[in-house]
């Protein structure tokens, strides 16, 4: 069983990337791919206040679920970047500020 902290950083990672794929521009997703990515994150927000509020009775079983719906939105994103993925879960840093400013054109 994985750990509350292993969950959290994996989370951590699906959102990064995301993050550094869109500013970079790389991939143009279609629009319900990223619907389906938008409607994922939002769940998993809504999961993880109702964690950190009390509100959820089994936290560990909605950590995982939270964890499923940012994988989801990351494979509908970035289908093929899965294997890139798991080698960055290794060396993983965090996002920088710098990183998350405004794309150059």
């Amino acid at each position: 069983m994985k750990t509350v902290s292993d969950s959290l950083e994996k989370m951590n990672m699906y959102a990064n990337e995301m993050v550094r794929q869109l500013v970079k521009n790389e991939a143009q997703p279609q629009q319900e791919q990223l619907k389906k990515a938008l409607e994922n994150v939002l769940r998993a927000m809504v999961d993880m206040t109702n964690i950190q509020s009390g509100r959820e009775k089994d936290s560990q079983a909605t950590l995982q679920t939270t964890l499923t719906r940012m994988r989801i939105a990351h494979n509908c994103l970035y289908p093929y970047a899965s294997s890139r993925l798991q080698r960055n879960m290794q060396l993983s840093k965090p996002l920088e500020e710098k990183e998350i400013s405004t794309p150059t054109k």
